[in-house]
């Protein structure tokens, strides 16, 4: 029992040794940043001074520094920048276009391996082809009907001759043909 009591006691010393250790760094933290923006102020109010003493300001001097370190001037600078977040603006929302593109087909794809739908089939074809096979089979009942026999006048058989000819009729029809009762008689 003695060395659970004397493990929970170190558990304790530690946690606070180290509550003390995390505040300390946290206020350490806080007081050099602190200090550090005091000595940037004093830097920065101290170069002012010696610019003012040899007569530059401080946009002239960054109008030096960017001539010396690029050749152009801070004008040229902000133009050749624009120019290059327009050119950036293009590319990036050209690669987004493609990117959308490249996603939506990795998706189908994706949803495809994952539920494979069987593919929608197409009615159409079966209506053509019952078209089709309507129409042969009214081709074929067309062809298939009975000859029309001509009209027997009263049954008068005249019969045949050489020298017979056909005469039309008032109705229209060919009067000089045979029936095909009077040719069975004989």
């Amino acid at each position: 029992m003695d060395e659970v009591k004397a493990m929970s006691r170190a558990g304790e010393n530690v946690g606070k040794a180290m509550g003390t250790g995390v505040r300390t760094a946290r206020t350490g933290a806080a007081k050099a940043s602190r200090v550090g923006s005091d000595v940037t102020r004093q830097a920065v109010a101290l170069a002012e001074q010696e610019l003012a003493a040899r007569g530059i300001s401080t946009d002239d001097l960054q109008e030096r520094i960017a001539q010396r370190a690029t050749g152009m001037s801070r004008k040229e600078l902000a133009k050749r920048g624009k120019k290059a977040r327009k050119e950036w603006d293009k590319r990036t929302a050209k690669q987004r276009k493609q990117l959308a593109k490249g996603t939506k087909a990795a998706r189908k794809e994706l949803a495809g391996r994952i539920d494979p739908a069987k593919p929608k089939r197409r009615k159409w074809p079966w209506i053509v082809l019952l078209l089709a096979g309507l129409a042969g089979a009214a081709a074929a009942a067309l062809s298939r009907r009975p000859e029309e026999l001509p009209i027997d006048d009263g049954g008068q058989f005249k019969p045949s001759g050489a020298g017979e000819q056909s005469s039309s009729t008032e109705n229209g029809q060919v009067s000089g043909v045979q029936s095909q009762q009077g040719s069975r008689n004989h």
